[in-house]
């Protein structure tokens, strides 16, 4: 427990979801309750409470089975911003990090970066988030199906050579949601999938082979999502940003992946084109 001005630091359970969500709500994030049980209960998420018992920030560790570890919804209460409590409960992650000889990795908003820079993580590449509608009708129905069930041990796979470690869990977690979507080529060599946020649909992970593959996908998912919808895309495929443009997309605002002590990440990059989400990678 790490007092400061009658706060106190210290890991939170699956119990504390709601008051997690409530902070995602405050702050205008995506995440829903879904995501929030994910984290407290496969992960390790560090909660500071006001002397009245109220949650007023979080910093979570995921770790994937690798030598790293995810940090994400690293978030403070408004009221109570601009007084150092996000680095030090970033202090607590850096701390279990090393204790557990993990490299920490994220995604960082610019105002985060300013944060995470002089703890000593490093740049590896930039994302940008894009915001639009969906709905309409696929371009490339022959080129994409609806992913099956038998398919899903081959996604799997596909997700860890282009992520850098497995994240079965996750995917079964995403899946069993209401809402979930899943597509994938008719090669098999590469996957989509849809979930649903709390203010606009998610597409992604997408890992595919090529640019023209995963545009395939992202259009797919794209037309099956009637309503808002986000994509993190690496800023490399600049194609899929003019297509998102031609579809009246629009950059809400970039991020930055991170990296502690290296500059280099993980996985093969070359067969990522939208991220499952800056708390997941």
């Amino acid at each position: 427990m790490d007092p400061i001005d009658g706060m106190a630091i210290e890991p939170i359970g699956p119990e504390a979801a709601t008051e997690g969500f409530a902070l995602t709500v405050e702050a205008g994030w995506n995440q829903t309750v879904d995501d929030w049980v994910f984290f407290l209960r496969h992960g390790t998420v560090f909660g500071a409470r006001a002397a009245g018992g109220q949650l007023v920030g979080t910093a979570a560790l995921l770790p994937y089975p690798a030598d790293f570890a995810w940090v994400g919804l690293v978030i403070v209460a408004q009221a109570q911003r601009g007084r150092g409590l996000g680095t030090r409960m970033l202090n607590h992650c850096i701390a279990t990090l090393r204790t557990f000889g993990l490299v920490g990795m994220l995604d960082a908003t610019p105002a985060g970066e300013k944060v995470y820079t002089p703890l000593g993580f490093k740049p590896v590449f930039g994302l940008e988030r894009w915001q639009g509608t969906g709905g309409g009708v696929p371009q490339h129905p022959d080129r994409v199906r609806p992913l099956q069930a038998a398919s899903m041990e081959r996604m799997s796979a596909l997700d860890a050579q282009a992520f850098g470690a497995r994240r079965d869990t996750l995917h079964a977690d995403y899946c069993a949601r209401t809402g979930t979507r899943g597509f994938e080529l008719a090669g098999g060599n590469g996957y989509a999938l849809v979930r649903r946020g709390r203010v606009a649909s998610q597409v992604g992970p997408v890992v595919a082979p090529d640019p023209h593959d995963a545009l395939a996908l992202i259009d797919a998912a794209v037309a099956s999502t009637p309503g808002p919808i986000l994509l993190d895309v690496p800023d490399e495929w600049t194609g899929i940003a003019g297509w998102l443009r031609s579809r009246s997309f629009a950059v809400q605002r970039p991020f930055l992946r991170m990296a502690l002590g290296r500059d280099v990440g993980y996985g093969d990059p070359a067969r990522v084109f939208a991220i499952a989400g800056p708390e997941y990678g």
